[in-house]
């Protein structure tokens, strides 16, 4: 995965990054209020071995190197029960010895003379006193009783409090503020890794990325992305009932951008087809037939799905006899054809649901009434099964010079997309793919629309040039 899609995929998936941040976040508060506050309390003492008073360098060294020896074991002397009992019997409140030695810690810097003595309690103010009692009952043990006496009354041993054990002003633990930074770097270290893993185990196309990026299908072009639309029951033919909609834009611009697609051929024919049903393939054909329409070229759009034929519906049409009589020979082409709209657009319905639908679009029948209507129209658009559930696509496919894949951003599976490029690939003709239902509007290459501007009256008048030919196609 790229650096780039690494940052879209938590940019898309930010809710997960915010839920980890606050959930890190508030789990560390949640830890840090169960937590009893402690408060640490320290004195330092210095300590010296007799000859360090006198007036030698050599005995100046000496003493000073003796002391920075023994000081090791005092730091381990000052946890044990000869320094601790006394300290215990003078509480005398319930304090066992191996409490105060858990709470009690001694430690000397490197090279150095000096001495602290920290305690933990929750108490501030016992934990100084604590400090101080220890380290009064250590200097006792030392300078009275393990230590020989340089002369009569005179300890070879000497350890002075250089600095008393104060109150601390603030607890020790739990650190709040550092906990809550720690918790929230890792809520948010786990909503990344959640996002990422969510992206790598999801199976279903959500982007144009997902089309050309993965190796399922890196020679299939976009040109089309329909954004979803919670309304298409409602008004399934957005270009004419909201043209200035930013959905209506969006068929235009696959009108556009299928230009190049059949290059040279004489008339465009399309085939729409999806891997599953549901993807919006029949709505997608009716708009796009609608919108060649109204840009001035001859279009006449067919409903081969004659399974489950739809597109009378969508249109409003009435569909009880159409391409299935056609084809057996019951009715003639120019008895069923329907106009509809202002803008010429030609309608042949599916007709009756035959028992043998395959048979019948695979039929040089199929092949002769494309080839007419190739010739009577400038732009064929044909509504075709699902490709895998059927072979009506794929037959259909051999037929005409283009074929859009229409493939449900959130719904479609990318191995589906696979197995339906697979069943395209032996037609052997040009395929491109439409993602419908996307979720980002391209709010910017819209906002014309987008803001409810109404087009220029005089717009249509800059289309004018492209009626009759078909420029619009053939200049490619």
């Amino acid at each position: 995965m790229r650096v780039i899609d690494i940052v879209q995929t938590l940019a898309a998936s930010w809710w997960l990054l915010l839920l980890g941040l606050l959930v890190g976040g508030g789990g560390a508060l949640a830890l840090s209020a169960t937590v009893t506050p402690t408060y640490v309390s320290t004195t330092t003492l210095f300590v010296a071995v007799r000859g360090q008073a006198d007036t030698t360098a050599m005995e100046i060294a000496s003493g000073s190197n003796a002391a920075q020896q023994k000081i090791k074991t005092y730091t381990a002397l000052a946890g044990k029960p000869v320094v601790l009992d006394p300290v215990v019997a003078e509480l005398d409140d319930g304090t066992t010895g191996a409490d105060l030695a858990a709470a009690v810690s001694a430690s000397s810097p490197t090279a150095s003379t000096l001495m602290t003595i920290s305690v933990t309690d929750p108490d501030p103010v016992r934990a100084a006193e604590l400090a101080d009692a220890v380290a009064a009952s250590l200097r006792t043990v030392v300078t009275t009783v393990l230590e020989p006496e340089f002369s009569a009354g005179v300890p070879s041993v000497s350890m002075e409090v250089v600095e008393p054990a104060l109150p601390a002003a603030s607890p020790s633990s739990p650190r709040t503020t550092a906990n809550l930074a720690a918790g929230a770097l890792l809520g948010l270290v786990a909503g990344a890794a959640a996002a990422l893993a969510r992206r790598a185990l999801d199976t279903k196309v959500r982007d144009r990325r997902d089309l050309a990026g993965d190796g399922t299908a890196d020679d299939l072009a976009v040109v089309g992305e329909i954004p979803f639309d919670s309304g298409v029951r409602r008004r399934p033919v957005i270009v004419r009932d909201d043209s200035a909609h930013a959905h209506a834009e969006a068929f235009r611009m696959l009108r556009t951008n299928i230009r190049f697609l059949g290059a040279g051929s004489r008339a465009r024919s399309f085939a729409v087809t999806s891997a599953t049903p549901g993807e919006g393939k029949t709505t997608t054909a009716a708009n796009l037939a609608v919108s060649l329409a109204d840009s001035g070229l001859r279009t006449v759009v067919v409903d081969a799905d004659m399974r489950r034929p739809n597109l009378a519906r969508v249109l409003g049409l009435e569909g009880a006899v159409g391409l299935s009589d056609v084809l057996i020979g019951r009715v003639e082409l120019d008895d069923v054809l329907q106009h509809w709209g202002r803008d010429g657009l030609v309608v042949l319905p599916a007709g009756d649901v035959p028992p043998n639908p395959s048979e019948l679009l695979g039929s040089g029948a199929m092949r002769a009434l494309l080839d007419d209507l190739g010739q009577r129209f400038d732009v064929v658009v044909v509504d075709t099964p699902p490709l895998l559930s059927v072979t009506d696509a794929a037959l259909v496919g051999e037929m005409v010079t283009s074929t859009l894949l229409v493939v449900a951003a959130g719904r479609t599976r990318r191995d589906h997309v696979a197995t339906a490029l697979d069943r395209l690939a032996v037609t052997g003709t040009p395929r491109a793919a439409v993602l419908t239902m996307t979720r980002r509007t391209r709010r910017d290459d819209y906002s014309y629309y987008a803001e409810g501007v109404k087009p220029l009256r005089g717009a249509r008048a800059l289309l004018r040039p492209f009626r009759g030919g078909r420029a619009l196609l053939r200049r490619t």
